[in-house]
């Protein structure tokens, strides 16, 4: 059965496809919004701490044991789950190499045990799953647990709560909040609008106990973590990955699990879905109120004198000079705002994190090498290299992701004010264009979101010098003790040099991204000028050549202007009917 959001979504996939066909709008980004409305996905991200029932829920919620179950803590992998009409699993490395593997294969580049630290360095895995949960663009991303006995874990989670649509938080009955859990809770409450709390595990209890039980945790949530009206619900995702894979209808209804999944569909898809509705619709309508001026225009000047318009043709191509002026204004400050985001978050964030990792590391190396100064000298060296590049790494692998999160939603911050400073220059063109030529004009505001891809990758080991060789050679020929030491020497020097390289291939790495991040948001947004004018500039000067025809032939061609100015003014309603369903509240039952 399909949503609200549903039948909004296909009603305006079918009036962008019809824009699409509209001389007067030629100019329609229509397969950027149709790509924006089919390709759009609604994260949902599952956290909790370790032993709570995770996977368990996901494979649940699926309807399979997807997810491999683990006795020991995950590693700081994130697992995303979206909709493919076949089961495929792409891992991603952090130096951007893709590798697809079986299914079972899954535990030995997702879980701590399979990959220890994350040895085999990777990134995070897409599991491509043809579930009908994930076909209306559902995605489920798996977050380590927070708590465990690995940090990582809980920063990762930290890293995702910003970039979900809703998040899951499991509880389990048989375990009261812990510290770790009240904690974590504590610092993501400003997105409590979108947390759902499940007391997993439920068939554990009995009627009156799980009221009980669902009693103490709310009042935690109230008093403890200062939820203001947390929604809480109990499940058992055993019984209901159970009830599903053996298809037991009884044991399903049970475990709870369904009515969370409609209250769950109806929050993504009819309340977030909604806000994309009035996203498309915000922008479709702008472009569709610019085509119909457009037109209005062309045929004024049909039927103005021709010496009339050329003057007003004169005036506009004046207001074009300040527009031009406005411009490079813009192009300077979106750099400057653009270099505010390195020099006051990207390069303090980089200082704090290089003395954070010499302090953490430099106890560390001299433990390890205290345990490994038996070993030969070159055996030795092998060990603290690897050491070395497995905690740097490690290290900056967290915080890079931190970091993009940070830096992405700066410069999405930025975008966003630029993007409203070109809507108001573009509007002043139209309202002076209308004004020119005496028409009216109606201005809907329209949205743009933008991001960074990375290629980065690290890099530890560049072709040794020739002193470092015979260094290595000398030390073979030494002394245990003597040797010992100038090699512990060197490798610390060697970590020390391996922290500021890093720390400087991640900066080089963020500054790029942002360079071409703003000359592409720059382009883009003078060309959104430009074809401002040009369409204007174009709507006079066809109307001036079509009044230089024949009255025939000018009657003939204003004809057609005025039906597709008639088609452009009935998508328009169209196209506002749906925007003012998407703006009705939704009610959540």
């Amino acid at each position: 059965m399909e949503t609200g959001f549903e039948n909004l979504k296909h009603s305006l996939i079918k009036l962008i496809d019809e824009a699409s066909t509209i001389e007067g709008i030629s100019g329609c980004p229509c397969s950027e919004l149709l790509e924006k409305l089919e390709n759009n996905r609604f994260n949902l991200v599952v956290v909790g701490q370790f032993k709570r029932g995770k996977t368990t829920f996901i494979n649940a919620l699926l309807g399979n044991n997807i997810l491999p179950t683990a006795v020991v803590p995950l590693t700081s992998i994130v697992t995303v789950i979206e909709y493919g009409t076949e089961t495929e699993v792409t891992v991603i490395f952090n130096d951007g190499n893709r590798k697809q593997v079986p299914v079972q294969d899954l535990p030995y580049y997702v879980t701590e045990k399979g990959n220890p630290h994350n040895e085999k360095d990777v990134f995070e895995v897409i599991i491509k799953y043809p579930s009908e949960y994930l076909k209306g663009g559902v995605r489920l991303i798996d977050t380590p647990g927070v708590g465990s006995v690995y940090k990582h874990n809980t920063d990762v989670a930290y890293e995702y709560l910003p970039r979900s649509d809703a998040t899951v938080f499991l509880i389990s009955v048989d375990q009261p909040l812990s510290e770790a859990e009240i904690k974590f809770l504590k610092d993501v409450k400003g997105y409590s609008e979108k947390i759902f709390f499940l007391q997993n595990k439920a068939d554990y209890l009995s009627a009156d106990e799980l009221k009980e039980s669902l009693d103490f945790v709310r009042k935690t949530l109230l008093d403890e973590v200062g939820f203001d009206s947390p929604e809480l619900y109990y499940i058992s995702a055993k019984n209901a990955l159970e009830g599903k894979l053996k298809n037991n209808p009884s044991l399903l209804q049970s475990s709870n699990l369904p009515d969370f999944e409609k209250r769950l569909k109806r929050f993504l898809l009819d309340e977030k879905g909604m806000i994309l509705i009035r996203s498309v619709t915000g922008n479709l309508l702008r472009i569709i109120s610019e085509g119909i001026l457009n037109l209005e225009i062309r045929l004024k000047a049909i039927n103005e004198p021709i010496e009339e318009m050329e003057k007003k043709l004169a005036a506009f191509r004046e207001k074009k000079a300040e527009i031009e002026s406005e411009k490079r204004d813009f192009d300077i400050l979106l750099e400057g705002e653009t270099n505010r985001i390195i020099s006051d978050i990207l390069d303090p964030d980089l200082e704090a994190a290089k003395a954070e990792l010499k302090e953490t590391l430099l106890p560390e190396y001299d433990y390890f090498y205290e345990k490994n100064k038996s070993l030969s000298p070159k055996k030795l060296r092998k060990s603290l290299e690897t050491f070395i590049k497995e905690k740097v790494q490690e290290y900056y692998t967290i915080f890079r992701k931190n970091e993009d999160t940070r830096i992405s939603l700066a410069f999405e911050k930025l975008t966003t004010r630029f993007h409203t400073k070109v809507n108001t220059t573009v509007d002043n063109l139209f309202r002076y264009s209308s004004d020119l030529f005496d028409l009216k004009f109606e201005t809907t505001n329209g949205t743009s979101s933008w991001s960074m891809e990375s290629s980065f990758y690290f890099k530890f080991k560049d072709e040794p010098l020739m002193i470092e060789m015979l260094g290595e050679a000398l030390t073979s020929l030494m002394p245990r003790f003597v040797s010992n030491r100038i090699i512990r020497k060197n490798m610390r020097e060697y970590m020390l040099e391996m922290i500021e390289r890093q720390s400087g291939r991640i900066r080089w790495d963020f500054v790029d991204r942002l360079r071409k991040s703003r000359l592409e948001f720059r382009w883009e947004m003078y060309d959104r000028i430009d074809k401002t004018i040009r369409g204007i500039e174009g709507a006079v000067r066809k109307g001036i050549e079509i009044r230089k025809r024949s009255k025939e032939e000018a009657a003939q061609a204003e004809e057609l202007v005025s039906k597709e100015l008639s088609k452009l003014k009935e998508l328009k309603d169209e196209v506002t009917s749906i925007r003012g369903a998407a703006e009705k509240p939704v009610e959540i039952k």
